[in-house]
């Protein structure tokens, strides 16, 4: 006989219906290898999607929006200080 961590089973179960769209209900008819092997499954597609996403931020670089947004702060107050009024002369009469 085997135990089974019912704090583990509950958090991956949860996961499951939040992220997949499946009913608990669902969850609870399967055979306890079809639900191993699904989490088997989705262990691989998120180890895939974070390293999708490590090769998304290596080729990005260190573009946060916060660096962003000063850059084009900086970019506006240099165009501003570039900007000079007009002068207007009132004629004479």
């Amino acid at each position: 006989m085997f135990r089974v961590n019912i704090e583990n089973l509950v958090r991956n179960k949860l996961y499951i219906c939040k992220d997949y769209h499946i009913q608990p209900s669902e969850i609870d008819r399967m055979m306890f290898f079809d639900y191993e092997t699904i989490l088997e499954e989705i262990n691989v597609l998120q180890k895939e999607q974070e390293k999708q996403q490590q090769e998304q931020e290596k080729a990005y670089g260190n573009l946060s929006p916060s660096s962003m947004s000063r850059s084009i702060g900086q970019q506006m107050n240099h165009q501003m200080e570039s900007f000079k009024m007009p002068r207007v002369e009132m004629p004479k009469f």
